[in-house]
């Protein structure tokens, strides 16, 4: 419609320049034709002044019209042009925008967008799904009050994220819908640009993980009560087996012992994991509790070399302690930091070679305790070194190793654990050189 407007405001006006153009052109066609047969006739007749002046003047009135209504036509040709466009682009990204409306509104992920306040503005369909209201009940409504009880700190930390422009990315939280039913989500909110180009927008994607968190709690029982069920019998043949090797049911011949204490390595082996098991599934159970005491880090240390010292000495490992009198007495949880020294001393053995150096510092500053583990392994390949915390995960240059087993649940361990005790995990490596990570308390 708009085109046709243009375009018909282009061809009036045309017409008109060019009825004009042809009006003077008619009109002062004698004048011309003479002037073209013999311009010089009226510099020679005799004619006045006057007569002579008023030729020039009409004569350069009629090329200043001409040349004036072809700038005209020239400028109008351009406006036209730059209108369409201008009109071109506008209905590409009205288009556009339609489209994006559609694929918005029909998405099957919960999508909304805030305003300042973080209040939600136009969800779509699938929000008004998940959260089960009509549109007057949602809008308008700060999306982080749906948050629950229990994540009410995480809650409220997200909410000064978005206050301060800060991406939230893929984060865990519970949410509190109309019928009052607990949701798990992982929500993202980033900054766009607000339509109009004023004000500011911010859009959040809902993805509901709700089965997913009630099939992992499930599996998380089962491999709880499972661990606890092979707890005992892994147990007591650890029991029979120390029986047998004392000599206290008879001597054994020396291919009798050899066999006992494969079955033995393999038996502490299997107690490993389960333990492992165990405290994972604890941790994602929630049933840790952080019972904090007085806790002498010096001591657990030394506890977990003493039973590490076989393997130790095995390897011909150097050992460099670099202890600070400092964390003899700190207040923490001592059988969770025993689990956390310990899987971080025992990846440090395992993963060095033969003559390396294990190095284990604690340190004290402003900023609060460290403990520290460096070693000269094998090293954390870089483009892994982004997946080291996740669960079941062993880093490629693991599997090369022969003789060296392991779950992929240590540092998934330990990061879980240092969190739940309100500290922090880092680290950095290099492969083939080594890695070194830092338990801040």
């Amino acid at each position: 419609m708009r085109k046709s407007l243009i375009l018909t405001e282009h061809i009036t006006i045309s017409s008109t320049i060019l009825i004009v153009l042809l009006g003077i052109v008619l009109v002062s066609f004698s004048l011309i034709k003479d002037v073209l047969i013999n311009p010089y006739r009226y510099f020679s007749t005799g004619l006045s002044l006057e007569e002579i002046q008023f030729f020039v003047v009409y004569t350069s009135l009629i090329v200043i019209c001409v040349l004036i209504s072809f700038i005209i036509y020239l400028l109008l040709t351009l406006r036209t042009r730059a209108e369409l466009m201008i009109l071109k682009a506008t209905e590409s990204l009205d288009a556009s925008r339609e489209q994006f409306v559609k694929i918005y509104d029909g998405a099957p992920v919960p999508y909304v967008t805030l305003n300042d306040k973080g209040e939600i503005c136009n969800p779509n369909k699938a929000a008004l799904r998940f959260f089960g209201g009509v549109l007057k009940e949602i809008e308008g409504k700060n999306l982080f009050s749906y948050g629950s009880k229990e994540d009410l700190d995480k809650t409220e930390r997200f909410f000064q994220y978005y206050k301060s422009k800060v991406p939230i990315n893929r984060e865990e939280m519970r949410m509190i819908i109309k019928d009052g039913s607990v949701k798990w989500v992982l929500l993202s909110v980033f900054e766009m640009e607000a339509f109009g180009g004023s004000g500011r927008t911010g859009l959040a994607t809902i993805f509901d993980i709700t089965e997913q968190k009630q099939l992992d709690q499930a599996k998380t029982e089962f491999v709880s009560l499972a661990s606890h069920q092979l707890k005992t019998p892994v147990s007591t043949v650890k029991w029979y087996i120390d029986m047998l090797l004392s000599g206290n049911l008879g001597e054994l011949s020396i291919k009798q012992k050899d066999y006992l204490n494969i079955v033995f390595k393999v038996n502490e082996e299997m107690i490993d994991l389960i333990d492992a098991l165990l405290n994972v599934s604890r941790v994602e159970i929630g049933s840790i509790k952080v019972e904090s005491k007085s806790t002498n880090v010096i001591e657990i240390t030394e506890s977990v070399l003493v039973e590490l010292s076989s393997q130790i000495e095995e390897k011909k490992l150097s050992i460099n302690k670099q202890y600070n009198d400092n964390l003899k007495n700190i207040r923490s949880d001592p059988k969770l930091l025993r689990i956390v020294i310990q899987n971080l001393v025992s990846n440090a053995v395992k993963y060095t070679p033969t003559d390396g150096v294990v190095t284990i510092s604690f340190k004290d500053s402003f900023t609060g305790k460290s403990i520290i583990v460096s070693d000269t392994g094998i090293g954390i390949p870089k483009s892994e070194q982004d997946k080291i915390f996740t669960k079941m995960f062993r880093a490629r240059n693991v599997h090369d190793l022969k003789g060296i087993q392991g779950t992929g649940l240590g540092l998934y361990l330990v990061k879980s654990i240092v969190e739940t005790m309100g500290g922090s995990i880092s680290f950095i490596s290099e492969e083939n050189k080594g890695s070194t990570f830092t338990i801040k308390l």
